[in-house]
């Protein structure tokens, strides 16, 4: 399969690019920052991500015209901010049935519900870093929510829904 090279393409054609990038680079500092260990598996991409292994992922689900938050019914004027809808997932592997059969202990399920917990308050926490659009200056502002659906496939999954604008 042939990947469209896009070396030669204009600077501001980057920009939801770099913005992916840049979260994802930003997330993974927020995580060192507190000595939480993240999966050696990192990548950004656009559409739904598939959860085959531990992994650290930032994906692009749409964008918008207009800052976080504005109504999609309302018209903008084409001089508004563009906005990037992304989900940060993080998956982890979690206790499982074995295969004698026999569910986890509740210690076991605990044991492995604790850094989905650590997961959960460090992403939330990374939004104080990710509306920085440079060291000390703000964006205007982001939407971010942090949710733990059922685990699925012996991962457990932590994703964060992160609306902002794109620098």
């Amino acid at each position: 399969m042939a990947i469209t090279s896009i070396a030669d393409v204009s600077e501001e054609a980057l920009n939801v690019k770099n913005l992916l990038q840049n979260v994802l680079d930003t997330v993974v500092s927020v995580f060192e920052s507190y000595n939480v260990p993240l999966p050696n598996r990192r990548y950004w991409n656009t559409g739904q991500v598939a959860v085959d292994c531990e992994q650290l992922s930032v994906s692009l689900v749409q964008l918008y015209l207009g800052a976080p938050g504005d109504q999609a019914s309302t018209p903008q004027k084409c001089n508004m901010p563009r906005s990037a809808v992304m989900t940060v997932v993080i998956a982890r592997e979690i206790p499982v049935v074995g295969v004698n059969g026999r569910p986890p202990s509740a210690e076991k399920i605990s044991e492995g519900a604790e850094i989905s917990a650590v997961d959960a308050w460090v992403l939330m926490q990374s939004i104080n870093i990710l509306d920085q659009w440079e060291p000390g200056t703000f964006g205007v502002g982001t939407i971010a929510t942090v949710d733990v659906p059922p685990p699925e496939g012996g991962f457990q999954l932590v994703t964060m829904q992160l609306t902002m604008a794109v620098p």
